[in-house]
């Protein structure tokens, strides 16, 4: 057992993960190659630089960091709620769930859409322009997703096409009848 008056030893940084605050006082996990903080680097830029993806909920706070990523648009909170407690209940949970429980499927399933919409827009920088393809490349190793992505635009199209077809149907009616 140690002696209080003792001070314990100060573990020196390890390599791989820091762990550094942001402006809006959550921890970033952010890896420098040499094991220590990158000076002049904010926790986004270290991320970036270490190929790992910086998620929206760290940059959400209006802290007014040094950072021009830390004043992005402030999130909507519960925008997705009704919805996502519908979901929640088609897929066995209770009908009327936790809002703990909603708050945090909802802000998991706007970090993992937010992050996609980035990735796909990195894939389209070199066109210029994002497509429903650059979505369809990210998810293509999970075929699960990406059928069930592909099966909503045909039927997407195949409603479009129905409206369209209603459309000039009641347009030659109208017509006809004056």
């Amino acid at each position: 057992m140690q002696n209080p008056a003792t001070p314990s030893p100060v573990a020196a940084p390890s390599k791989g993960k820091l762990s550094a605050q942001n402006p809006s006082g959550h921890h970033t996990g952010a890896t420098a190659p040499s094991g220590t903080p990158s000076k002049g680097k904010s926790a986004a830029a270290q991320a970036a630089a270490a190929g790992q993806g910086s998620s929206s909920h760290h940059h959400s706070a209006g802290g007014g960091g040094a950072d021009a990523s830390a004043t992005t648009l402030k999130r909507k909170r519960g925008v997705f709620q009704k919805d996502l407690q519908h979901m929640m209940y088609g897929f066995g949970d209770d009908p009327n769930p936790l809002p703990e429980t909603v708050a945090l499927v909802e802000d998991i399933v706007v970090e993992y859409v937010t992050d996609l919409v980035h990735k796909a827009q990195n894939v389209a920088s070199k066109r210029g322009k994002l497509l429903t393809e650059d979505f369809l490349y990210l998810i293509r190793k999970d075929l699960r997703k990406l059928h069930r992505a592909t099966e909503l635009l045909s039927m997407n199209e195949e409603l479009k096409q129905a409206r369209k077809a209603f459309d000039v149907d009641e347009e030659t009616l109208a017509t006809n009848a004056v």
